[in-house]
């Protein structure tokens, strides 16, 4: 008997057909075994603010997003590259959800979203600012994550971040995924940035970028993880096809690329570079690491909006020259160790 023919486009569709059929149990997350952000106790030297982002099918995004980057060990994998330098470590995961708590249908735990990063970045600032040793602050954000993250930055210029990590920043769906939540809950504070329109175009220098794009003058050190530029994925996790992967350059508000290091996977999707193992985030540990060499325990005061000059060389403003200081540019890599010097001592 003569096998059947499929077109190739049935076959294509045959995977996600299958899964629409499927009973897919909840998935339970798994919390990152570093200490949790407690702002109670004494401050560490450092605090992590990861959030993942919009959750893979079949799912419902945002009701479904959930906080992977925790679960699959990344966020513990960055803290151990920090604390491997003699820093004592505090972290906090998120997901990719204008809310402050929200229950997904498909994830057996409660998770906390946008709302909830921006009440415990509130609570650090007022326990932990303004007094001797105060933590530096390192965001991490994949995908719809480092589109909050960049907001985050935005709409707080007087709070100095020493680092923040993109991985593979994307903008697909955001108005559609966040529109309502935020019409009905808004996040931000009268006269601040919107966070809907974190993904618009914004003028930096003599050109324009897109929120998720812009190093704000009040991040010290951007690295960039951009997935495989191509359809096909040959490394650890994600999908078969790449089907989303970030192009766009980051650029601080006045056009120059200072302190921004980009990377281009040579093998991981728009999925796999989020995990711990990936050519893209052992590029991310081993520049972290060399970062964090040269931090040490605050002694001073944090700024405030009246004294923005204390910032230092940890997180100066951006001059109108192109220039900040203790900020450098870095070539672009695409795979292997990264070798770059590490930045001046704050």
């Amino acid at each position: 008997m003569q096998r059947p023919q499929y077109p190739l486009s049935t076959a294509l569709l045959l995977p996600a057909l299958l899964a629409g059929c499927m009973v897919v149990r909840p998935i339970t997350p798994q919390v990152a075994y570093t200490k949790h952000l407690d702002v109670n106790g004494p401050p560490p030297d450092v605090v992590i603010f990861a959030v993942s982002g919009r959750c893979g099918p079949p799912c419902k995004a945002p009701r479904d997003s959930w906080d992977y980057l925790s679960s699959r060990g990344t966020v513990d994998a960055l803290a151990s590259a920090i604390a491997g330098e003699g820093l004592s470590v505090q972290v906090a995961g998120y997901a990719d959800n204008a809310l402050d708590t929200f229950y997904p249908v498909k994830v057996a735990t409660p998770q906390r979203g946008y709302a909830a990063l921006n009440s415990d970045l509130t609570r650090v600032k007022a326990e932990w600012f303004g007094k001797p040793g105060a933590p530096r602050i390192v965001l991490l954000g994949h995908s719809h994550g480092a589109v909050w993250t960049h907001h985050l930055a935005h709409v707080n210029p007087y709070v100095p971040f020493a680092l923040q990590i993109d991985l593979d920043g994307i903008c697909a769906s955001w108005v559609l995924d966040h529109g309502p939540d935020l019409a009905a809950h808004p996040v931000d504070l009268p006269g601040q940035p919107r966070a809907i329109d974190a993904c618009n175009f914004m003028p930096v220098g003599n050109s324009q970028a897109r929120g998720k794009d812009i190093v704000w003058p009040n991040v010290a050190q951007n690295l960039v993880a951009q997935s495989r530029n191509s359809p096909a994925s040959f490394g650890p996790g994600g999908l078969v096809l790449n089907y989303l992967f970030e192009m766009s350059p980051h650029l601080r508000s006045n056009g120059s690329t200072q302190g921004i290091e980009p990377f281009r996977s040579a093998y991981q999707d728009h999925s796999g570079v989020s995990y711990p193992t990936s050519d893209a985030m052992k590029w991310v540990l081993a520049r972290t690491a060399e970062i964090a060499r040269t931090w040490k325990p605050r002694q001073n005061a944090l700024p405030t909006q009246k004294n923005p000059a204390v910032l230092g060389p940890l997180a100066s403003p951006v001059q109108s020259s192109g220039q900040s200081p203790g900020l450098r540019p870095a070539p672009p890599r695409t795979t292997g160790p990264a070798t770059p010097a590490p930045a001046p001592r704050p």
